[in-house]
């Protein structure tokens, strides 16, 4: 490497910007604009911001688990769900069609003219990008300074820290793991390419290759199957987990562990250990990405987000929110602004022009890196990100090779995994998933997905967690990539044999996690066919509490009836109920041998289906009409039926 200071930033899509008015606006008959926005997580300094500085603006922001930027923003937007402030990772394709251009706003100025070039799109601007995070090793300093553990300076360095930690068992959790990743596939994805920083992508070779991949001149295969060599090797000394790889898992609970000192060490962004510091009485900092051949550590950011404004604001009658859209991207564009989102967000570095980044956000460990300018911008795009994390998390998780893997990301690349436009049915009305609602109450869509199971497995109930359903379906012809969205995970559905007792103590498990200490309603949240229940609702420190269950003409379960149900073999322990796996519904219990199994229940059928392939036949089967689901009173609470 050459001893010079370096900025790498690789932008491979597309980013823009604009402009506004900056006058303070009051309201004179207390009418608001309302101005919405998708996004991952709160914003409440902005929103703050935003409100008091234009008093005539209503700043919503929908906190979604599709605010994690993905094909579904696009669905949302070509279906005329989209939301009038865009959020995206990182745009691409067919996205920016559904965006305004911002080229002729005046404050594409305020930000980094070398990034704005290198992400311009035919000379147009579509976005503004916020600040961006800061990624690295987070790890716990009480107990490594307490037990003489060096801190590491290289790869090898950082695998005798984890090696000391598991001997010793400090900061190990009741596995005696002491590193973890939690295991979303767009985490692994920046985790595996973070570790080839120092001695691939900051290097020149890096650089080349990610140019021709760029142009479609270069593959992974042949190239980068050292990328894995890390990970694979935490996972072969038993420093780090594998389970949270697989695809039926639940992310690892790696705060929990960070902050109660089971887990020393972690991979994450600075929001996470901004989120560990204020939960745990430990002192933490964080690490840069370090070199196995000698060379200089990196640091490693990648833009939070970059926003757009939805193109339909430019048509007649849309003028006020539009106006509201840019005087708040102005408004973001400038430092209070920025300060505003990354005291929201934990992002540590500004694209605005001689920003002065705050000092108590960017971590100590880190700021010598920063410093010598060895950061490098990870900017790929979200829908490779996912796919490339997914293929990696398959191959740490044991069910692939790294060739296979490689090769099937080379033909994603080159387009042949493009999704299949297969005409299955039509819908006659939009079933919206939004604000979480299918972890709170009956909707169209948890009716229409758990009709399906029951009318396919035949079993007298079926039940659908809400967390599995993470896509709309909007009115019209349905595609079978639709369903990639709509229910992208591969749990197998099972039937099993259960008496009254089960399926109440099931029900009040789905309702024990309907309001989370982050805000996130929990995803065992469970919609039913074939049954019909209410609940009072959670409030303070008190959960939901299941009221009453009846059969769905209203009749009482029979407490000396056998019931078939269909159920996921991940709730009934396939993945084991080791950090809240299985989401807590150990009265299904037939496969996990970490706990009893379950007492009145019996194995009845295994099936190959999955929700997505059980919904894809389920229309199929329907497709002399269009598909219908309505609300009937399935589930209530008592506050609704009072």
């Amino acid at each position: 490497m050459m001893n010079i200071k370096k900025t790498l930033y690789l932008i491979i899509a597309v980013l823009c910007l604009s402009g506004c008015s900056s006058q303070k606006t009051e309201t004179s008959d207390g009418d608001k604009t309302v101005v919405t926005m998708l996004y991952a997580g709160e914003l409440t300094k902005l929103e703050k911001l935003v409100e008091t500085t234009y008093t005539d603006i209503d700043f919503q922001i929908e906190k979604n688990a599709q605010g994690t930027i993905d094909g579904e923003v696009e669905r949302r937007l070509r279906n005329g769900h989209g939301s009038d402030i865009v959020a995206s990772a990182l745009a691409t394709g067919d996205l920016l069609n559904y965006l305004a251009d911002l080229s002729a706003d005046k404050y594409i100025s305020a930000y980094q003219a070398g990034i704005m070039h290198k992400t311009a799109k035919d000379g147009r601007n579509l976005f503004i990008p916020l600040p961006a995070q800061y990624y690295g090793y987070i790890y716990n300093v009480t107990l490594a300074r307490e037990n003489g553990l060096s801190v590491p300076t290289t790869q090898d360095e950082l695998l005798e820290m984890l090696k000391k930690a598991k001997e010793a068992d400090i900061g190990t959790d009741e596995n005696g793991f002491d590193f973890a990743v939690n295991g979303t596939p767009a985490t692994t994805a920046a985790f595996v390419i973070a570790t080839k920083i120092p001695d691939f992508f900051g290097l020149s070779d890096g650089i080349k290759w990610l140019d021709d991949m760029k142009n479609g001149k270069a593959s992974f295969s042949g190239t980068l199957e050292t990328c894995l060599d890390l990970p694979l090797k935490m996972i072969e000394k038993e420093y780090m987990d594998s389970l949270p790889f697989a695809a039926a898992s639940n992310s690892a609970p790696v705060l929990e562990k960070m902050c109660s000192g089971e887990m020393l060490v972690t991979f994450d962004n600075v929001t996470m250990l901004d989120d560990i510091r204020k939960n745990s009485s430990y002192e933490f900092d964080m690490l840069p990405m370090l070199s196995s051949q000698g060379n200089p550590a990196w640091t490693v950011s990648a833009p939070t987000a970059f926003l757009g404004i939805n193109k339909t604001l430019t048509e007649k009658g849309n003028e006020d929110k539009l106006d509201a859209c840019r005087r708040i991207f102005e408004l973001l564009s400038t430092p209070e602004g920025q300060d505003a989102f990354m005291m929201d967000n934990g992002a540590a570095y500004s694209y605005l022009v001689d920003y002065n980044t705050l000092s108590d956000i960017v971590p100590e460990g880190i700021k010598d890196c920063i410093e010598n300018d060895y950061n490098y911008n990870i900017s790929m795009p979200n829908d490779f990100m996912r796919y490339f994390g997914n293929r990696c998390n398959a191959v740490l998780y044991g069910q692939t090779d790294i060739a296979d893997a490689f090769a099937e990301v080379d033909e994603y690349m080159k387009g042949g995994d493009s999704q299949s436009a297969t005409l299955i049915g039509t819908i006659d009305h939009d079933m919206l998933v939004e604000n979480y609602n299918v972890r709170l109450k009956e909707t169209e869509i948890g009716n229409l997905i758990s009709d399906a199971v029951r009318e396919m497995t035949g079993a007298d109930i079926a039940v659908v967690n809400g967390g599995s359903i993470r896509g709309s379906l909007y009115e019209g012809d349905i595609y079978s990539y639709d369903l990639d969205y709509v229910c992208p995970y591969q749990d197998n559905i099972i039937v099993l044999e259960v008496n009254a007792d089960v399926i109440r103590s099931m029900l009040s498990n789905s309702l024990s996690a309907m309001m989370r200490d982050d805000g996130i309603p929990g995803g065992r949240f469970l919609n039913v066919s074939g049954l019909k229940y209410s609940f009072t609702p959670p409030a303070e420190d008190v959960p939901a509490q299941l009221a009453n269950v009846t059969l769905p003409d209203g009749s009482p379960l029979d407490e000396n009836a056998v019931y078939t149900i269909a159920v996921t073999d991940y709730m009934a322990g396939s993945s084991g109920y080791v950090d809240n796996n299985g989401d807590g519904f150990t009265m299904l219990n037939v496969y996990s041998s970490d706990i009893p199994k379950a007492e009145n229940v019996k194995l009845v059928r295994e099936t190959e289906y999955t929700f997505q392939s059980i919904l894809e036949e389920y229309i199929i089967s329907h497709n002399d009409e269009e598909i219908a689901s309505q609300i009937e009173g399935r589930i209530t609470s008592v506050n609704e039926n009072e």
